[in-house]
């Protein structure tokens, strides 16, 4: 045992007893001390730190204690650590730590050791953080110490410091490239302890993994890759694999099945139009190099053909030997491609990107594109001049009178129950008979849906027994054929069945129609129907007309095959005859169905696309004539609005001026007939008055001649004033009210909807009849003061009569006194006070006829007041989208542009697998 061992496990006092001795240690220790201290030149401290072993075995530690502190030398901090064990085999632990924490040495060992103590000391005190820091420390320096790493991977666990126990097997690994480190750190992985981690952390360990074992290599990679998926990190560590793998990898092939499915299914991820361009500009590229060269050249296809179409569309941003390996191997690969598949998850992007940014791309394409990847049988187009019996065709085939004449194509199929369903971008929705489809289009006019067709499910033998299903398309006559269903549809179906009338075959319109179908697309076989074939009287004259119309037919489509049909005589033998003849004309069991129908959807695609891209277009022109348009409202709502304020100026000047002067016509009336009233009223002093009660008796009486005067001329006459007025408001409001329901007939019909509607309060004219009948209907003022007032005159005459009115000499003179004064008073403040009285509530009806007004037109100003907001509104809501458009196209272009790249590998695909150009063109 080396001496290091000796003084870890405290045995050093075993080299001082010999082999076959059987004596204590103690007593062993104690000879050898006194045999030392004899010596001339003696060292007790090997022999005292010996001793202090022995006690500690025996558990005396205050002996141990005072053996180990007396040590010098090289065993000196050996006795410190010791002693600081003791203490802690005391309970004394702040002691042993002071001893600890004292200790210098250059031992590599004793500082272990001590670190370790330490740890056990502070877990022992729960002083984690001192713990953390003396296990790094000790993994730091002496990570070969026996139990370091694993006591510190125990700890890191216990703590659920996953931070700390991912970064010790990163070291490990690392440095003793051991597999079981790599294992531990593969847990890790597995459970998501390492997503907090920058893909660039792992670099180092990776090229170890890969020097070490390229199996663990490629399985931490696919572990780490699963981590980072989904999060923000994704695409930096996907940058950190390309550039490791380009490194391990520059000059050979390897085949690394578990990376190259994961390029793969990145790869798809990527390219669902989530990212742009310049993101992917930094990752792609080398993505496929790697990519290639990870993959069994057998199965290359789908990475050789994605090489080529990020060459095509982005040239140069490959190596050209990774485009020239891809050219090598993409015409030598398994050719047992899901076409369908593909295209069907392109279309999905598509149809999620389109809705995310409310473009019309749904319910249509989404149809379309599975109605084309059904297998069950094919897709035959049915076409025709008008006339020409197309619809009693399908009907005969139908066993019913079911299609008509419609403006859109209809897709009709065998199932087992009849459904009918319209479909458009924006729904699809159920039909209840067949009636309701007889002019889709004027229908999708109405409901404001742009290209609707129909799809009828019926149970039909015929279309069962041929696995096939009927698209139907409108007649055609004059317009131009670029414009008709079948122009649109052709490229969907599998082939085109031409229906011809006997009557009139093969005029040089349908041959100029046909010329141009084909031009469309020139690999999908045409044949024809001869229709009518009932208004031929023999046989000899029916295969007469048959032969000259296939003569005139071949000489212009040499593969085209001709049935004579009588609709009217749709009997099972001409069905087969019907069926036979479709079997074998358009090969409805052909075993090259899928990759027919791949090349189909893939070219709806491109068509679509491109649809897209002139949608950008077409968006930007909206909302710059949304922008102008609304600007235009404005303008014409702000000039209404203030036509309209002058109008309510106009009526309310109008109306209360009208109410204004009568008022005052009466009050001038009032202010010139109340004193004559009141002088008349001498005529009530006579020679049997009272002089001295007269005041009393002449005060009430010309208070009801007031009252008489007011009900009997004034009121009547006011209230049909009144009544004028009133009458002459209505007209006044109803004018007003015209003019409203004008301009808003006039602002519908530039919005095209029935979109302003102003209302005015008539409310209020009715107020006002209400108010005029309650004030004119009785008036009641309160009796006047007029010959009770404190005047000098009538003071003087009150005054007379009581002292005077006794004596008859003095009756006469005081009569003609009063008379005297009631003729000649001015009643200037009597008159007054009758007038405010009189007119008091009528005063406030004046007051409040402004406000009447303002009500009267207040929900028109609120009406075009919400137009105003909601067209600034939209103004810049359209000026806000319009900015962002023309700062980031990039947003709109670079989806599209992925999708063109998608769309272009799977075209290759096509061609590489059929070694044949697709039925469409495959130039850019």
């Amino acid at each position: 045992m080396t001496l290091e061992n000796q003084l870890i496990k405290k045995t050093f006092y075993e080299s001082f007893i010999q082999e076959n001795e059987t004596n204590h240690p103690i007593q062993i220790l104690g000879e050898a001390y006194l045999a030392e201290q004899k010596k001339e030149l003696y060292d007790l401290s090997y022999i005292r730190f010996a001793q202090g072993e022995v006690y500690y075995h025996h558990k005396d530690y205050e002996a141990a204690i005072f053996k180990w502190e007396n040590i010098n030398g090289e065993l000196e901090s050996w006795a410190r650590k010791n002693m600081a064990d003791s203490y802690c085999e005391m309970g004394l632990l702040s002691v042993a730590e002071e001893i600890y924490t004292s200790i210098n040495t250059e031992s590599e060992t004793l500082a272990a050791e001590v670190a370790l103590q330490l740890f056990s000391l502070y877990l022992e005190q729960d002083k984690t953080d001192l713990a953390y820091e003396v296990i790094k420390r000790a993994v730091s320096f002496h990570p070969d110490y026996r139990n370091v790493t694993t006591l510190a991977r125990a700890f890191y666990e216990e703590q659920e410091d996953w931070n700390s126990a991912v970064e010790l097997a990163v070291n490990e690994s690392i440095r003793t490239e051991s597999l079981n480190w790599f294992d531990v750190l593969n847990t890790y992985i597995d459970q998501g302890y390492t997503k907090n981690f920058t893909p660039d952390y792992f670099n180092q360990l990776l090229f170890t993994f890969y020097k070490v074992d390229e199996s663990y290599f490629e399985r931490v990679i696919s572990s780490l890759w699963h981590t980072y998926k989904h999060q923000e990190l994704y695409l930096s560590w996907i940058k950190m694999v390309n550039g490791i793998l380009l490194n391990v990898e520059l000059e050979t092939r390897h085949v690394w099945p578990e990376i190259s499915a994961l390029y793969e299914k990145t790869y798809c991820e990527l390219m669902e139009g989530q990212h742009l361009l310049e993101e992917l500009h930094g990752v792609i590229p080398a993505l496929l190099t790697n990519w290639l060269r990870a993959t069994d050249s057998s199965q290359a296809l789908f990475v050789s053909a994605a090489v080529f179409a990020w060459s095509e569309i982005f040239p140069a941003t490959l190596d050209a030997s990774v485009v020239k390996e891809a050219e090598n191997l993409i015409f030598n690969t398994n050719s047992n491609i899901q076409g369908l598949e593909y295209g069907l998850d392109l279309c999905d992007s598509i149809m999620k990107w389109a809705q995310a940014h409310d473009l019309e791309v749904g319910n249509r394409f989404r149809w379309w594109a599975h109605y084309l990847a059904d297998m069950n049988g094919k897709n035959i187009l049915i076409a025709g001049s008008r006339g020409s019996g197309k619809s009693s065709f399908i009907n005969s085939i139908l066993g019913e009178n079911i299609v008509g004449a419609s403006a859109s194509a209809v897709v009709i199929r065998h199932d087992d129950h009849e459904q009918i369903h319209e479909i458009s971008d924006t729904e699809i929705r159920v039909v209840q008979d067949f009636a309701e489809l007889v002019d889709i289009a004027a229908t999708s006019r109405r409901s404001k849906v742009k290209e609707a067709f129909a799809e009828l499910k019926l149970p039909c033998r015929f279309l069962n027994e041929n696995k096939c299903s009927f698209i139907d398309t409108p007649g055609f006559s004059k317009e131009s054929i670029q414009r008709t269903e079948a122009f649109k549809q052709l490229p969907l179906a599998d082939g085109l069945l031409f229906v011809l009338d006997a009557n009139e075959p093969f005029t040089d319109k349908e041959r100029d129609a046909l010329f141009q179908l084909q031009e469309h697309v020139p690999d999908t076989p045409i044949h024809f129907l001869l229709n009518k074939m009932d208004v031929v009287h023999n046989d000899v004259d029916a295969m007469r007309l048959v032969d000259d119309i296939k003569t005139r037919i071949n000489a212009y489509f040499p593969n085209a095959n001709i049935l004579p049909y009588s609709s009217i005589y749709a009997i099972r033998q001409q069905l087969n005859d019907l069926g036979q003849f479709m079997q074998s004309s358009f090969k409805l069991s052909g075993i090259n169905l899928e990759k027919e129908r791949t090349a189909k959807l893939l070219f709806f695609i491109r068509e679509t696309l491109t649809k897209l891209l002139k949608k950008r277009v077409e968006v930007e022109n909206g909302l710059v004539e949304s922008i102008k348009r609304n600007e235009d409202m404005l303008v014409r709502l702000n000039g209404f609005i203030n036509n309209l304020r002058d109008l309510e100026a106009e009526k309310t000047r109008v109306i209360t001026k009208s109410y204004h002067t009568i008022k005052e016509e009466m009050k001038k009336e009032l202010t010139e007939n109340i004193p004559k009233l009141l002088h008349n009223c001498s005529n009530l002093v006579n020679e049997d008055s009272d002089v001295r009660n007269l005041h009393l008796e002449l005060n009430k009486k010309m208070n009801e001649r007031l009252q008489q005067y007011l009900q009997e001329e004034i009121v009547p006459k006011f209230c049909s004033s009144i009544q004028g007025w009133l009458q002459q408001s209505n007209e006044e409001l109803t004018q007003a009210q015209t003019y409203l329901e004008e301009m808003s007939e006039t602002f519908n019909g530039i919005y095209e909807e029935k979109k302003m509607i102003l209302e005015c309060d008539l409310k209020v004219l009715d107020d006002w009849l209400r108010d005029a009948n309650r004030m004119t209907s009785r008036i009641e003022i309160e009796e006047e003061n007029i010959l009770l007032r404190f005047k000098p005159a009538q003071f003087l005459l009150k005054s007379a009569g009581k002292l005077l009115g006794a004596l008859p000499q003095n009756k006469q003179l005081l009569h003609n006194q009063y008379k005297k004064y009631l003729e000649n008073e001015s009643y200037e403040d009597v008159t007054t006070s009758v007038i405010n009285k009189f007119f008091l509530q009528f005063d406030l009806f004046e007051k409040a006829l402004t406000v009447d007004i303002n009500l009267f037109f207040k929900n028109p100003f609120m009406v075009l007041n919400e137009m105003v907001s909601a067209a600034r509104q939209e103004i810049e809501e359209s000026e806000e989208m319009l900015s962002e458009m023309k700062a980031n196209p990039e947003t709109y272009y670079d989806p599209l542009t992925i999708f063109e790249l998608r769309l272009r590998q799977y075209e290759l695909m096509v061609k590489a697998s059929e070694e044949v150009e697709p039925i469409h063109s495959m130039e850019r």
